[in-house]
């Protein structure tokens, strides 16, 4: 198969098949079509920080409220 074959044929396969991916590729001179397993993207790995609620009639700012609450600020 030529290179101008494979990329035909890739092209072909991934119109077919498009819940694939279809590559055109040289191994050992030779130009073949293969499939590549892709994946999904993991989910969430960390945890939020959600802070909590400011108190009624909080004079600071919910920003100062965070800042202050994670020791950012001085």
């Amino acid at each position: 198969m030529t290179r101008d074959e494979a990329i035909a044929e890739a092209q072909r396969r991934q119109s077919a098949h498009p819940d694939a991916k279809w590559i055109a590729t040289e191994r050992n001179g030779e130009w073949i079509v293969a499939s590549i397993g892709l994946q999904p993207a993991p989910g969430p790995t960390g945890m939020a920080i959600k802070p909590p609620p400011a108190p009624q009639g909080a004079p600071q700012s919910e920003l100062q409220r965070v800042v202050t609450q994670f020791g950012i600020g001085g």
